[in-house]
């Protein structure tokens, strides 16, 4: 089997302002992404992660996670348009299907924490006794009960975040109700969905199994999932695997920031088949980026280094959370050391790596990425050890291999001294010979036959990683 390598196959201003003249082509994303599955496979991407395909509350300019309509992909006529931002439910379809035929599984955004757009308001009376005028009322007009006849009102949420009344923001909790048992804070925006309410989940549910049976998606990216009621979170991923043959990805955003607060939620979840990004392991890239780092950190850094929970990781650089050209509060872009982080993640033996779209098409990165995708498709098999020559500067791993053919050494710096980085390495393989795969260097490495070469890295910047790979 081919290592696993996912592309987030978005970002946040696709198809606005400089983007929609530079890269027309992305304002058609089923489209666009038709057309390519070929080239994806001959890159060497395994999985496409799509953005939320339902209908949004903001139409054709909501990028998906203002959620109105789980059941519209595209299909019927509301919120103003029928397609949504990415292109119509057929063209989505017939996506999946040359994507399917190229070998590449395509995963669904899943944002099931919220609702926005409601249809008409309600009067509810709040848990601190006033009376407030919400918007809760879905009807999916245009839908007319196809898929589903489940429309939600009021009694369907816990709470909202706007008093039409008081024309005030604010977090309105209902009456009679209680935030769900979420890992985070239960509310993070918009209507939240109460999934206490047995016809709520069994309507969520049932949209999962439709995605994966009825459309033939092969897993779910879940946004937002330590603000989601974690019993729901479990019993979903339980119902919807095994109401499928495939086996199936469950990736869920959990944005924490250290290693054991990710496992403790993994614990309250239990559920062995959901993975979660690693955010502890890119809260390393910043240290990166700033040259904050001690490199020797990176042996135990991330979901992707702890012991049992090592393969429950998604290992990514950035994502259209973390990379906006609009900052946001806290939250930086790994604008340096970017091919050093991409080169960590992708020559690991554990966790599954991710490839931003923005990265690789729309940013110049592309022939720098596409060296690290290729050792990664073809050289990074066998077991994975971190070297004991890696120092704060200069961090040191080792792929064994599983045959003659496959095997490499990954040297990545933060050493901006210009010079070439010597580190004699023990690759755990004996007179073998070894080429740099990034270009970097053109000289062959032979080991020796206790199985130690000598092994270089350019202290820059630009340049600041080399993985050598068996010739």
């Amino acid at each position: 089997m081919r290592n696993e390598i996912i592309l987030q196959s978005f970002y946040w201003e696709m198809c606005t302002g400089e983007y929609k003249e530079e890269f027309p082509a992305e304002c058609e994303l089923w489209h666009l992404l038709n057309q390519k599955a070929d080239t994806f496979a001959e890159i060497g991407f395994t999985s496409v992660w799509i953005p939320p395909a339902t209908k949004g509350n903001a139409g054709t300019y909501d990028v998906g996670y203002g959620v109105y309509d789980l059941w519209d992909l595209g299909e019927f006529d509301q919120k103003g348009t029928v397609r949504t931002k990415y292109g119509t439910k057929e063209e989505l379809l017939q996506a999946i299907k040359e994507l399917h035929e190229n070998n590449i599984k395509v995963y669904f955004d899943a944002v099931l924490n919220h609702r926005f757009g409601a249809d008409e308001t309600e009067e509810v009376e709040l848990q601190e006794g006033e009376q407030a005028e919400v918007w809760t009322k879905f009807n999916f007009p245009g839908r007319q009960e196809q898929y589903s006849d489940f429309k939600l009102n009021w009694k369907c949420f816990d709470g909202v975040d706007w008093n039409e009344r008081s024309q005030e923001i604010g977090k309105y909790l209902f009456e009679g109700k209680d935030w769900d048992w979420s890992y985070g804070e239960d509310f993070l925006m918009g209507a939240d969905l109460d999934y206490n309410n047995e016809k709520v989940r069994e309507d969520v549910i049932n949209w999962g199994k439709w995605i994966v049976n009825d459309l033939g998606f092969d897993g779910f990216r879940i946004d937002a999932a330590k603000h989601i009621d974690n019993g729901f979170i479990r019993n979903f991923v339980k119902e919807v695997d095994e109401s499928s043959k495939k086996e199936l990805f469950f990736g869920g955003e959990v944005w924490v920031d250290k290693e054991e607060t990710l496992i403790d939620y993994l614990k309250q979840i239990n559920n062995k088949r959901l993975k979660v990004f690693d955010y502890p392991l890119r809260e390393k890239f910043i240290e990166m980026k700033n040259r904050e780092i001690d490199m020797n950190s990176l042996k135990n850094s991330g979901l992707v280094n702890q012991g049992n929970y090592k393969n429950r990781a998604v290992t990514f650089v950035d994502t259209h959370d973390t990379d906006r050209d609009q900052k946001r509060e806290n939250i930086e872009s790994i604008s340096h050391y970017k091919y050093q982080a991409y080169a960590y993640i992708l020559m690991r033996a554990e966790g599954i790596p991710t490839v931003y779209w923005k990265d690789y098409f729309t940013r110049d990165m592309a022939d720098n990425l596409q060296p690290l995708i290729n050792a990664r498709s073809q050289y990074a098999y066998g077991k994975g050890h971190e070297s004991d020559v890696t120092d704060e500067n200069t961090y040191c791993y080792i792929r064994e291999g599983k045959n003659n053919e496959t095997g490499l050494v990954l040297l990545i710096t933060v050493d901006k001294s210009g010079d070439d980085i010597v580190k004699d390495i023990d690759t755990k393989n004996p007179n073998s010979k070894y080429i740099d795969i990034t270009g970097h260097f053109d000289h062959v490495v032979k080991t020796k036959k206790q199985g130690i070469g000598t092994f270089k890295v350019k202290a820059k910047e630009d340049q600041g990683w080399s993985v050598w790979v068996k010739k």
